[in-house]
């Protein structure tokens, strides 16, 4: 309960009497209502930084190391803007990859078919191995809400796991081709977040080998090796919508502001009149306070109750203000402006041709990072020894698709095989049959299973199947009338031949 007797809020109107001020009042109790509704908000932080630091990281990055990636993380199961960006450009990758095999000098054509068809499956083969069709949700998503993906490659006969390191105790150590970088665990970092006892065996290996020889970072062999980068134009890392993180942060401000409005509006005051006589109150505090009191636990909270002697009407805190714009609205346009993706794509497009031309402009940041891929795939198949030969080579080829342009990629692919163009690998990977399975596959169909597709037959219908005057055993067809059911049109029609095309005019 305010206390009445409060100075600044009685003034003297022009016959001298002492009236109460309402207006400031009333915009006192505005003020108190916004200051305990934000105290706490404005002195929230995220992982122990304020929203002034967070503003001053986005502008310089380079002085906060890894700290961002951690902000970064929190925010993506924080913000449901943040998760539903990054997942977007995860989830429309579609890796569906063939190969390609590239002349190098003449000698190809004196190459025995034999060999090349052996080296071709081996290398399908191992490429099978990668199983990267299965992993590449996995190897986005650290790119975008960490800048990098650092993982260890398991292999054995079975196949190729992949072990994925948190990138904060992770390292950099060289650029080794192109887009390929090599890195190093930081041991000590490791040890203090308790990491080693959950590595595979072969990482802790590496990890007391390290040691032993008295240094602070293992070093990950080239071949066991995978790391990306998307910003690979500076070294820290730098997730690439981090810049929205300060935008997110002020849409959650202006949602507050917007709560906070709709609190104010239904926020009543009921005054209770204190009886006088001659200008004095008849009743002392140890009546009125009681009788206020017992009124506030009866109203609902958003209702004040205050007592006065002046008199006083009912007052409500609504905007009058009829041209209030949405800024959250606002908020939410500029965070998605700022990181050059279309609004639209997360909550509904203006026009189709807005949309088609975000996605399209997105499909092509996808794009980007197969190249990264087939880069380490290349590089990783030449460790092995693949690649062998001067005369020609195979190259990982991963198709640009993605979920939004996968049937117009079938239809291209299908269009260029009927035109006699040599694609027939490439539209058997764009419907999802990688080089390996389709080999096996042809194998099965044409040569061990040959006998048993052979004698399918397909089902009978007047589409499949014609009907001849001089097969008694044919039945296909609709059945012949009877002469004595024949229209006169009909037999025109056979006098004059006319279902034959070359008797039309």
């Amino acid at each position: 309960m305010i206390p009445i007797e409060t100075p600044e809020f009685i003034k003297t109107d022009a016959d001298g009497k002492k009236v109460f001020d309402l207006m400031l009042f009333r915009k006192y109790i505005k003020t108190e209502l916004t200051y305990n509704q934000f105290s706490e908000k404005f002195n929230r932080t995220y992982m122990g930084f304020s929203r002034c630091e967070i503003e001053r990281i986005a502008e310089c990055p380079e002085f906060y190391g890894r700290r961002i990636v951690q902000l970064s993380q929190y925010i993506y199961l924080k913000s449901g803007y943040y998760k539903r960006l990054i997942d977007y450009f995860t989830n429309q990758a579609k890796l569906n990859y063939t190969i390609d095999t590239r002349t190098l000098k003449s000698g190809m054509l004196s190459n025995k078919v034999k060999n090349i068809k052996d080296n071709y499956i081996a290398f399908a083969t191992q490429a099978e191995k990668f199983g990267l069709k299965n992993e590449i949700h996995n190897i986005l998503k650290r790119l975008y809400r960490e800048d990098a993906c650092f993982a260890y490659v398991l292999e054995n006969e079975g196949g190729i796991s992949y072990y994925y390191f948190d990138p904060l105790v992770c390292h950099i150590s060289k650029l080794v081709d192109g887009h390929i970088y090599q890195f190093a665990i930081d041991i000590p970092l490791a040890g203090r977040f308790g990491l080693i006892e959950q590595f595979p065996a072969e990482i802790q290996q590496l990890i007391d080998a390290a040691q032993k020889a008295g240094l602070t970072r293992a070093e990950i062999p080239l071949e066991k090796c995978l790391c990306i980068k998307y910003n690979n134009d500076f070294p820290y890392l730098y997730p690439p919508f981090f810049m929205m993180i300060a935008d997110i942060l002020l849409i959650d401000e202006f949602k507050d502001l917007a709560k906070a409005q709709s609190i104010n509006d239904a926020y009543k005051l009921l005054t209770l009149e204190i009886p006088t006589k001659d200008g004095e109150i008849t009743l002392d505090d140890g009546l009125i306070t009681p009788f206020v009191e017992n009124a506030m636990d009866v109203v609902d909270g958003h209702i004040g109750v205050i007592a006065t002697p002046f008199k006083t009407a009912t007052e409500e805190f609504s905007s009058s203000n009829a041209d209030d714009r949405d800024t959250v609205s606002d908020a939410i346009s500029w965070a998605f402006k700022n990181v050059g993706v279309s609004e639209a794509l997360m909550s509904g497009a203006s026009s189709g041709s807005e949309l088609k031309l975000s996605i399209t402009n997105d499909s092509g940041d996808i794009f980007r990072i197969y190249r990264m891929i087939e880069d380490w795939i290349d590089l990783q198949m030449r460790l092995r020894g693949f690649n062998s030969s001067n005369n020609y080579e195979f190259i990982y080829k991963i198709l640009d698709m993605t979920i939004f342009n996968e049937k117009d990629f079938i239809a291209n692919e299908l269009q260029m095989a009927q035109n006699g163009l040599p694609n027939k690998s490439r539209l058997a990977s764009a419907n999802g049959m990688s080089p390996a399975i389709m080999i096996g596959n042809s194998v099965v169909e044409n040569e061990i299973l040959r006998d048993m597709f052979d004698n399918w037959n397909v089902l009978k219908s007047t589409y499949t199947t014609s009907n001849s005057d001089t097969s008694s055993d044919n039945e296909g067809g609709r059945p012949v009338k009877d002469d004595a059911d024949v229209t006169t049109v009909t037999e025109v029609q056979r006098e004059n031949d006319s279902n034959n095309t070359e008797n039309r005019i």
